[in-house]
């Protein structure tokens, strides 16, 4: 029996039954022909949910792959009827893998009794090794429960009675998988790895001062603090990532990336900032914090074993280092490591010691030379250091959440100039706030545009929001036809189901609506009909060599000719020569920015030049215009 746990899988997981639903005949043809190649003989499928429970009832497959999305009955509709079937008890997991192109899907699945996830679009070995590994267990379950059948029915003896066998591989209390199917995993893993050249990261975490919750809330609360931080844990990783208990409050991941081990610190910086958020139990509120040692194949080690002792080494090194951290095994990445962990520690002062600045840049009519707004541009005024531009900090603050907060104190200190501007007789400034893409995708976007505008008095039409991939700034304030809120192409289409909801109860409010940085990634003219789109901001790489490069100038030219066809305003970034301003005014581009007409400008300075300049500049180029 105790063999069992580390036997090698059946020649026979071949033979076991699987069964393929989604409602999309395609889908179904893809996933069985994977499988048929990949050697599986009993493959059978179906495009209608409600047969489901009844072909199960009938079959008993080792294994459903299902659909999450699907009409007349959703996934999670199925696995509710096939729960009854196979009369699991609650935290017990069900055959079924789940189809979703959705990561926000993940935890509702999982408390529906998903085994796992197989995300769209397929990638064949990612299908491939999940199905696999779940096929595995699911045949050593069957043969531990034939195994302690056979020796129950002895002649003469009472059968015991009959109770759920745990999975020899899956962790009782989490679900999770174990140690022993941990470093098996690991083991394969790192075969895969090796064949396709991929960096692996192995997490060894542990749950700081986890014995003090213990003895003083009970052991309950602890099992209940450990299931909840489980599922914390899966909402960090991707689906492809494995996670597991590998016993008490330590848990293990496994990350694979193509290259490079950068990834591994994110995770953890993300696993982290997770926990901040507090675990509430039988009215209790718990805040936990974790240590975490990293360890990479094949830099630290090719063995399994040994890059897990490893990772437990320097997870102790972040136990030292004062809990609440990471650390890296290796010397050189540890140095990095510290270094970006000083820098975010530093930014979760920054806002607090009111060290983060907003300076301005105008925008200006190229006809005439009229500035109709500015936009706000964060910068860091971190001691010792100086200035520091968004670029370099920016994606720390995504990372750890902190953009949110960030966020909000841009919207609310633009919405603040924007009424001293007003009450020092400047008039309505239109102030565009740069959002990055995490901020725009959280529900509190309408409330925050709501909220800072009411406390400021400040029309709608005041405050533009630039939502940028990379640089990403800040979350939303204002209300009506002032607002022009920029999104970059990343942006619109990485959240484009969500975006589209938000972007059309913004334009409600009389918001204007423009894509940053176009031309750099989908540049569809589909996205731009099929978004609420008033204005198109060039990217500063094709009007950097606009006068002297003929793709740069057709592009150019193509990106205004056909945002005028779909009456959607231009407005060029980077412009510093006068060269670029007259080919630009020649084309019929609307506006410009950049430093031809100004730098960003602190908060005085460009008060200065609204209340000197009268908001006009007259250079020889627009005079001539």
């Amino acid at each position: 029996m105790g063999n069992i746990h580390y036997m090698a899988f059946s020649p026979d997981i071949f033979n076991a039954s699987i069964l393929i639903v989604d409602d999309r005949e395609n889908n179904v043809a893809l996933i069985k022909s994977m499988l048929r190649a990949a050697g599986y003989a009993s493959v059978s499928s179906t495009t209608h949910p409600l047969e489901v429970c009844d072909l199960h009832r009938t079959h008993r497959y080792d294994l459903i792959l299902l659909d999450l999305m699907m009409p007349k009955m959703n996934g999670f509709q199925v696995m509710k009827g096939l729960k009854e079937i196979e009369e699991i008890e609650p935290g017990q997991s069900l055959p079924v893998l789940v189809i979703t192109a959705q990561a926000e899907n993940k935890k509702r699945a999982l408390q529906a009794g998903a085994k796992g996830f197989i995300s769209k679009p397929f990638d064949q070995l990612e299908v491939l090794t999940h199905i696999r590994d779940v096929l595995e267990i699911r045949l050593l379950q069957k043969e531990l429960h034939q195994s302690m059948a056979g020796s129950q029915a002895v002649p003469g003896e009472r059968t015991a009675p009959q109770r759920s066998v745990p999975l020899p591989h899956y962790d009782l209390l989490t679900s999770l998988p174990n140690r022993a199917l941990f470093h098996e995993s690991l083991r394969k893993t790192i075969r895969q790895a090796e064949a396709g050249h991929r960096i692996v990261s192995v997490l060894y975490l542990n749950i700081d001062n986890f014995k003090n919750i213990n003895d003083t809330l009970g052991h309950a609360v602890g099992d209940e603090i450990l299931r909840q931080f489980s599922l914390r844990l899966l909402e960090c990783l991707r689906v492809t990532d494995t996670v597991a208990r590998l016993g008490g409050d330590e848990f293990g991941c496994i990350l694979v990336t193509p290259d490079g081990s950068g990834d591994a610190g994110v995770v953890a910086s993300k696993i982290r900032e997770a926990l901040r958020q507090p675990f509430d139990i039988e009215e209790r509120s718990v805040v936990l914090t974790v240590s975490i040692g990293i360890s990479v194949y094949p830099d630290d080690s090719r063995d399994a074993d040994t890059l897990v002792r490893n990772g437990d080494t320097a997870m102790y090194r972040s136990k030292k280092a004062g809990r609440d951290t990471y650390r890296f095994f290796m010397a050189e990445m540890n140095a990095r490591a510290i270094q970006k962990l000083d820098q975010e520690n530093a930014l979760r002062k920054a806002l607090e010691w009111n060290q983060f600045v907003l300076h301005y840049q105008p925008k200006v009519e190229l006809i005439g030379g009229k500035i109709t707004g500015v936009e706000a541009l964060i910068r860091w005024d971190r001691p010792g250091y100086g200035f520091i531009p968004p670029s370099e900090f920016i994606s720390v603050l995504e990372q750890t959440g902190l953009i949110s907060q960030v966020g909000a104190w841009v919207i609310e200190t633009a919405c603040k100039q924007i009424a001293e501007w007003r009450r020092l007789g400047i008039g309505n400034i239109p102030v565009s706030v740069n959002v990055s893409g995490r901020q725009f995708s959280q529900i509190t976007l309408n409330q925050d545009v709501i909220r800072f505008i009411e406390e400021n008095g400040v029309h709608p039409q005041l405050l533009e929001f630039e939502l940028q991939t990379e640089r990403a700034l800040r979350q939303n304030s204002i209300d009506s036809d002032l607002l022009e809120l920029e999104l970059t192409e990343g942006s619109v289409m990485m959240h484009a189901r969500k975006t589209i909801g938000i972007l059309k109860r913004l334009k409600k409010l009389g918001i204007r609506i423009s894509v940053d940085d176009f031309g750099t990634g989908y540049s569809s003219l589909a996205y731009v009909k099929r978004f609420p789109i008033d204005a198109l901001k060039i990217d500063r790489s094709f009007i950097m060599d606009v006068t002297t490069n003929p793709a740069d100038a057709a592009i150019t030219t193509a990106i205004i000719d056909m945002a005028h066809s779909l009456d959607v305003s231009v407005v060029a970034e980077g412009v510093e020569t006068a060269e670029q301003v007259d080919f630009l005014r020649e084309r019929g581009c609307d506006e410009i920015q950049g430093f031809y007409f100004a730098r960003p400008l602190p908060a005085v300075e460009i008060t200065h030049l609204l209340l000197n300049g009268n908001n006009l500049i007259k250079p020889a180029q627009f005079l001539a215009s």
